[in-house]
């Protein structure tokens, strides 16, 4: 049974990545600063490869500061839930799809990628954007 988190992530760190603290508090204060009024971070996500750096959960949108559709610029990119159409583990035909940490999440015709730092995290993250989109 899928496992709905509904409270912000604190632990946003990510061991295999060293990221200057002061991009980090930047992100986080840019996302902050573009919440709606009645908007609410259900979760933010920290990511551990190239593309998506930082996943914020609202219960409106996602928000991604990311470099996947931008070459290799930053952006902050804003997507409503209505525009998202699937939400995935990836992982390597010759491994098992359980223990993913890698997100995917389908956005029309593209596809971004937010990698976890552990399996927990991932099915957090997973389980809340398929929240959204199922149940909200």
């Amino acid at each position: 049974m899928a496992h709905i988190p509904m409270s912000p992530a604190t632990d946003i760190s990510c061991g295999s990545v060293q990221a200057p603290a002061t991009l980090d508090r930047t992100d986080l204060a840019v996302i902050h600063d573009s919440l709606f009024d009645g908007e609410a971070l259900d979760g933010v996500y920290r990511g551990c490869e190239d593309g998506v750096r930082l996943l914020a959960v609202t219960n409106r949108r996602l928000m991604m500061v990311e470099t996947t559709s931008c070459d290799d610029r930053r952006a902050l990119t804003s997507v409503p839930y209505g525009r998202v159409t699937s939400v995935c583990y990836l992982q390597n035909s010759d491994a098992c799809v359980a223990g993913s940490t890698t997100v995917g999440i389908k956005v029309m015709l593209t596809l971004y990628e937010l990698g976890c730092k552990a399996e927990e995290q991932a099915r957090e993250l997973h389980d809340l954007i398929a929240w959204h989109l199922v149940c909200a």
